[in-house]
C-alpha cells in the first residue's frame, strides 16, 4: 500500500480557500445577474429596457437573483465538506499508523507542516482553529439558506390580498356551480371580438367559464364575433359554444364572418380600420336590443385576463359607477394611451401613477379606482341602458334634460330641445365624423356617453390588469404587482416627480373639465369657459 507525505498531501490553506470562494462566489453572482437580465429582456422584448424605469428592471432582476444565487451556494458548501470529508476519510485509509500528516478538514497551511511532536503552544492553536473553523462554515450556510428561505417567501406571497377580494368566491362557485351564481342578481351582456387570437383564446374561455359560473348562467348572455382569422381560432371558439351550450348559458357565437368588409391595407391608427372596428363592434351589440333585460354590458377585447379582476371590475366603487375599464399594459408601461384620458382630459402617462392630476394620480397611489374622462383599456363595465331601444330601458338613465349643448361637429347635433338621456336614442360604435377630433371607436363610446346622456362616473381601476401578449401580462400583473415590487415603485419610484411638475392655484378637485369638443384642451381662461363641465 503506498503512502504519501504531507509534503505532497499539501492543500492549499483554510484561508486561500475562502478567497477563492468568495472570488467565485462573486463571479457566480455575476453571471446569474446577467442570466436574469437578458432572460427578461428576451421576455420583453429586444429594443427596450425590460421596463421602465431602469431602476425598476434591476431591483426585480436583483430579487430574483438573491435567491438563486443563495440556492446554489447552499449546495456548493454542501458538496465541498462533503468531498473534503471524503478526502479525510481517504487519508486516514491510506495512513493507518500516523507516520505521515493527516489531511484534516478545515486545516491551514500551518497545521499541515506542523511537527510529530508539536509544542504545547501549537496544539493549542490547532484546536482553537479548528473549533472556529466549522463555526464558521456553518454561520455562512446559514447566511446563504436564510436568503433561500427570503426568496421562497416573495414566491408564495406574490399576491397581494387587494388584487385577489373575489379569488375564494370565485374558486367555490366552480367547485360547486350554481345557474344563479354567486354574486348580485345584475345580468350581464358580455361580448368580445376576435381575430387571429389562438394564443389567447385558450387562456381566455378558460378564465371567462370561471367568471360565468360566479355570476351564473342565468344571468349571462355571451356574444362573441370572429372575422377573417387564419389561425386556429374559429375552431376554438366553436369548442366554446359548445361548452356553454353544455352549461346551458344563452349566447350568438358568430365565426368566419365576412359580412363586414375587412379594409385591405390600414392599420389601427386610420379611419378605415377604426369604421371597420366600430361596426364590429356593433355587431357583436346586435343580441342585446333584442334580448333586453341586461343591467351592464361587459365588453372585452382580445386579452389576458383572470376571471376575478374581471369580478374586481363589475364591482368597482361597489357597483356605483357608469362605465369601468381596467388597464392594459405592453412593455413600456400602459398601453392604450390613445384612448385613456385622465378627469381632465388630459393625456396619461404609461408609468405608474399613470395619471398627471392630483385626484387620479392619489387614487392610484392608493390602490382605488381613478376618475377618467375616457378609457378603454382591453376590457369596460358599462351600464346597459344607452344601448337599448328606448322601450326596453330599465330605469338607469336621467329624465333631466341635459344643460349642455352638444358641440356642432357632434354627428347628433343640433340635439332637440327637452331632449333627456332617458329618451336619446341608443348609442352606437363609431368612428369620428367631419371636423372632430379623429379619435378611436373605444373613446368615442365614453365621449358621447357623456355628452348625450350624462354618464359622468366614470373610473379606471388599477386593479384589473390586461395585456394582449402573455409574457406582458406576467410582467404586470404578477411581477410589479409582487407586494416587495410595489412597495418599490410606490416608495422608492415614487412617480419619479412626474406627477409633481405642474402648479395648481387653488383647489385641485375643482380645476375645469373637457368636454371632448376641442382635439387638445387649452387653459380656460375668463370667467365664463366654454369647456366647463361638471
Amino acid at each position: 500500500m503506498l503512502s504519501f507525505p504531507a509534503s505532497v498531501l499539501h492543500f492549499p490553506s483554510w484561508a486561500f480557500r475562502s478567497t477563492v470562494c468568495r472570488s467565485v462566489s462573486l463571479a457566480y453572482f455575476a453571471t446569474l445577474f446577467g442570466l436574469w437580465r437578458l432572460g427578461l429582456l428576451i421576455m420583453l422584448g429586444r429594443g427596450f429596457p425590460p421596463a421602465f424605469p431602469e431602476s425598476r428592471a434591476l431591483f426585480v432582476t436583483t430579487l430574483l437573483t438573491v435567491p438563486t444565487w443563495a440556492f446554489c451556494m447552499c449546495i456548493g458548501y454542501l458538496c465541498w465538506m462533503f468531498e473534503l470529508s471524503l478526502g479525510n476519510c481517504f487519508t486516514r485509509w491510506r495512513n493507518p499508523h500516523g507516520n505521515y500528516t493527516e489531511l484534516v478538514f478545515n486545516q491551514d497551511e500551518e497545521i499541515e507542516r506542523c511537527e510529530e511532536h508539536p509544542s504545547p503552544r501549537a496544539g493549542a492553536h490547532k484546536t482553537a482553529s479548528r473549533r472556529q473553523r466549522p463555526v464558521a462554515f456553518i454561520a455562512l450556510w446559514s447566511g446563504y439558506f436564510s436568503l433561500v428561505i427570503l426568496g421562497v417567501y416573495l414566491l408564495v406571497t406574490y399576491e397581494l390580498p387587494v388584487d385577489h377580494h373575489y379569488k375564494a368566491d370565485v374558486q367555490l362557485a366552480n367547485r360547486v356551480p350554481k345557474r344563479d351564481g354567486y354574486a348580485s342578481k345584475e345580468k350581464i351582456f358580455l361580448a368580445a371580438m376576435f381575430y387571429n387570437n389562438a394564443r389567447v383564446v385558450p387562456y381566455w374561455t378558460v378564465e371567462i367559464t370561471k367568471l360565468i359560473n360566479y355570476l351564473g348562467s342565468d344571468n349571462v348572455f355571451v356574444s362573441i364575433v370572429e372575422s377573417y382569422s387564419t389561425d386556429a381560432t374559429p375552431a376554438l371558439l366553436l369548442e366554446f359554444d359548445r361548452k356553454l351550450e353544455a352549461m346551458g348559458v344563452p349566447r350568438r357565437i358568430l365565426t368566419q364572418e365576412t359580412s363586414i368588409p375587412r379594409p385591405a391595407s390600414s392599420t389601427g391608427t386610420q379611419l378605415p380600420h377604426i369604421e371597420y372596428l366600430a361596426n364590429l363592434r356593433n355587431l357583436a351589440m346586435e343580441p342585446l336590443a333584442t334580448q333586453g333585460a341586461y343591467d351592464r354590458v361587459l365588453f372585452s377585447n382580445d386579452v389576458f385576463v383572470e376571471a376575478e379582476s374581471i369580478v374586481e371590475l363589475l364591482n368597482t366603487k361597489g357597483g356605483d359607477y357608469d362605465m369601468a375599464c381596467g388597464l392594459d399594459f405592453h412593455n413600456r408601461g400602459l398601453y392604450d394611451l390613445w384612448v385613456l384620458r385622465d378627469r381632465l382630459g388630459h393625456l396619461a402617462s404609461a408609468l405608474w401613477p399613470y395619471f398627471l392630476e392630483d385626484t387620479g394620480f392619489r387614487a392610484v397611489m392608493t390602490n382605488e379606482p381613478a376618475p377618467v374622462f375616457a378609457c378603454w383599456n382591453g376590457i369596460i363595465a358599462v351600464r346597459a341602458d344607452p344601448f337599448l331601444p328606448i322601450p326596453l330601458r330599465k330605469g338607469q338613465l336621467s329624465t333631466i334634460p341635459l344643460t349642455h349643448p352638444l358641440p356642432s361637429t357632434h354627428p347628433a347635433y343640433p340635439r332637440p330641445l327637452n331632449t333627456t338621456p332617458a329618451s336619446t336614442s341608443p348609442v352606437r360604435f363609431r368612428a369620428s365624423k367631419p371636423g372632430e377630433c379623429f379619435s378611436s371607436e373605444s373613446f368615442l363610446l365614453p365621449y358621447d356617453l357623456r355628452r348625450q346622456f350624462a354618464m359622468k362616473n366614470i373610473y379606471a381601476n388599477p386593479r384589473v390588469i390586461t395585456a394582449y401578449e402573455w409574457r406582458f401580462y406576467v410582467w404586470f400583473k404578477y411581477i410589479l404587482r409582487h407586494w416587495a415590487v410595489k412597495w418599490f415603485i410606490e416608495r422608492v419610484e415614487n412617480g419619479n416627480g412626474i406627477h409633481l411638475a405642474k402648479f395648481v392655484l387653488g383647489n385641485p378637485a375643482e380645476i375645469w373639465q373637457w368636454d371632448g369638443s376641442e382635439c387638445h384642451p387649452a387653459p380656460v381662461r375668463g370667467p365664463n369657459p366654454r369647456s366647463l363641465t361638471n
